[in-house]
């Protein structure tokens, strides 16, 4: 006969842990990688013809974020990582327009880290 362990979790302990700076490193580490995902799959645009050539590939900065999320009608601080390109276009090699087509970068970059997550998962 085999026995089923049985978990009972404490949700301030929880809380404590998800809003403490011991998640920091861990979700630093998963955007980091989310960047490097992200700038092998951004364009570079050709040196002579593009003015800033470089520029977006170079812009993606990762950093801690904490935000608050209301739980049982309180707020609550919980922690975590953004990642974001602060080039000036991102906006529109990421949506596209007239003159530029859309790249899409982190949505395609979303999907080949939720393909890396279900192969290791």
């Amino acid at each position: 006969m085999t026995y089923r362990s049985k978990i009972t979790g404490k949700y301030m302990g929880m809380g404590r842990l998800l809003s403490g700076g011991k998640l920091q490193r861990p979700c630093i580490v998963a955007g980091e990688r989310f960047a490097e995902i992200a700038r092998s799959r951004s364009p570079v645009g050709r040196p002579g013809q593009d003015d800033h050539a470089g520029l977006y590939r170079a812009s993606f900065v990762v950093d801690v974020h904490v935000k608050n999320v209301p739980f049982r009608g309180k707020p609550r601080l919980r922690t975590g990582a953004r990642v974001m390109n602060t080039a000036p276009h991102a906006g529109i090699v990421e949506y596209g327009n007239s003159k530029t087509p859309r790249y899409s970068v982190f949505h395609t970059t979303v999907d080949v880290m939720k393909a890396r997550a279900a192969l290791n998962g």
